[in-house]
């Protein structure tokens, strides 16, 4: 039976005093949030159907903000967030602007997170310089939301990730082509400035169905991430073996298709397109 996650309720904020008219826009960021909370004040609020959705969710309807509040909360599953995230991707894609937006403030922990710990300095601008970089965050996770896979785990995780990766790459003007062979990836640093052109190179993989989706991200995760076989083995429920021989097949395919050229094509292709 699935542990039931402790109810979180926000502050309420039925009383705070609403953006006055003429004030400064602010920060985009702020705007956002700003924006959230009117999406989730009055009577009726965004919500979705805690019973329905299951998971040890409280079964009653439950506004948005204390949806976030929910799955910040370190007693809530993943199985149990990825039940949230595919519910609000699926009504943000067919019924239209304020859910995409309530996706968008459900996210902003961990995108205010990746504009102060990873994205800072991208643009040198002081006069924009966070905000424009947040503004493009925002528009990225919007795209995100059109094609994520809701059949892989990870959900939140692989959107917030995918938009800091456009990003960057929008940035990074002066990046050089470099094919990476994946045999070596074991001895990738996560710090190391190559991540970006792994990232690329699996995702023209995926491309050309040398590899699927999943291997590639069982590939990032373990190698790139330094995330445990045997952890993400119990994640997935799957055997540390099946998971092992998952993961060198796929390698293995990597490794011949960059052998037989195509994928290196594939990638110089995609990088001159981005503007690099």
């Amino acid at each position: 039976m699935a542990s039931t996650v402790t109810a979180v309720r926000p502050a309420d904020r039925s009383d705070r005093p609403t953006r006055r008219s003429g004030a400064g826009v602010g920060h985009v960021l702020d705007v956002a949030e700003a924006t959230f909370d009117l999406l989730t004040r009055g009577p009726a609020p965004l919500s979705v159907d805690g019973a329905a959705l299951g998971h040890g969710l409280p079964a009653r309807v439950i506004a948005l903000d204390e949806v976030r509040a929910i799955l910040l909360h370190p007693s809530t599953g993943q199985q149990a967030r990825d039940a949230v995230w595919r519910e609000l991707v699926l009504r943000a894609r067919h019924q239209g602007s304020s859910w995409v937006m309530g996706c968008v403030g459900v996210a902003l922990p961990g995108l205010k997170g990746i504009v102060r710990n990873r994205l800072r300095g991208l643009e040198s601008d002081p006069g924009a310089g966070t905000s424009r970089v947040a503004g493009d965050l925002l528009s990225a996770f919007c795209e995100a939301l059109h094609d994520i896979d809701l059949e892989q785990p990870r959900i939140s995780q692989r959107l917030v990730g995918r938009s800091a990766k456009a990003v960057q790459r929008a940035y990074h003007w002066h990046a050089q082509v470099i094919p990476v062979d994946p045999s070596t990836l074991a001895r990738v640093n996560p710090a190391d400035s190559s991540e970006g052109h792994v990232d690329l190179l699996l995702e023209s993989a995926v491309r050309q169905d040398v590899i699927t989706s999943f291997e590639a991200e069982i590939i990032t995760l373990t190698r790139l991430e330094g995330v445990n076989l045997g952890d993400l083995g119990e994640r997935l429920g799957m055997s540390y073996a099946a998971l092992v021989k998952r993961r060198s097949r796929a390698e293995k395919r990597l490794v011949a298709a960059m052998r037989d050229g195509g994928l290196r094509d594939d990638f110089a292709s995609l990088m001159s397109k981005t503007g690099v």
